[in-house]
């Protein structure tokens, strides 16, 4: 990791005469950038970031700071987001720091061509991807996604994001349903009634008609479910 800091802070700094030993906080905050630069190597899209503050830095009793990555404060980079280092001098660690930064992204986001109700399913007609440059709203989805639905009604040029979206029941309250019981290596499918609806890998109560006991199982298909069955208790 240190040499990966090593090379990326290298690109920065190579081009022309060999500049003046920069302050700490300088260098670290360029070692902040390149590394969330490299963080955002093979994501979709492009990004550019921005240091929010100078950072407090330790006093070494002795020797020049050295810092080494941690970790990022979370895993979107657009938006204000921190990156933690450890401080050495000397091979002694000294603590942490952190360097708060600011992420902009450019790329292609989904909004609302039209109004669209509760409930709707989305077609790609009903919907433009277009160019985008900043911070998108958190969630926000570049394609649609297939089996989800509208969660809410949209209006004209609202932004897509994913709690827009809820997954389409495949079981719905009173369905018939194909329930399949599995203890083992043994299988038996019986017919039961949906007491409630639910999505692909979803739980539902299913009502055995015969006996009228309740059962929950888990959705594996449209009007289909399936439960591990350890037998009667």
């Amino acid at each position: 990791m240190r040499l990966l800091l090593a090379l990326l802070l290298g690109a920065v700094l190579l081009g022309g005469e060999a500049e003046p030993a920069l302050p700490a906080a300088d260098l670290l905050q360029r070692q902040a950038l390149a590394y969330a630069q490299a963080q955002a190597q093979g994501r979709e899209g492009t990004y550019t970031f921005k240091v929010l503050g100078t950072p407090v830095l330790p006093r070494p009793p002795k020797g020049e700071l050295v810092f080494e990555p941690a970790r990022l404060s979370r895993a979107e980079l657009s938006g204000r987001f921190y990156v933690t280092f450890n401080a050495f001098a000397e091979g002694r660690v000294l603590g942490m720091v952190r360097v708060d930064l600011e992420g902009a992204w450019t790329g292609r986001l989904l909004r609302a061509r039209t109004a669209q109700p509760r409930k709707a399913v989305p077609e790609p007609a009903q919907w433009e991807a277009f160019d985008f440059s900043g911070i998108p709203p958190a969630g926000a989805l570049k394609d649609l996604p297939a089996g989800f639905r509208l969660r809410g009604p949209v209006a004209p040029g609202h932004i897509l994001v994913r709690t827009d979206l809820e997954a389409i029941p495949l079981v719905n309250i009173g369905d018939p349903v194909r329930l399949e019981m599995v203890s083992g290596d043994l299988s038996v499918t019986v017919d039961a009634v949906a007491r409630s609806g639910g999505a692909v890998g979803e739980k539902v109560r299913l009502e055995m008609p015969s006996t009228h006991r309740m059962v929950q199982a888990v959705v594996t298909g449209p009007g289909e479910a399936r439960v591990q069955w350890a037998g009667s208790k």
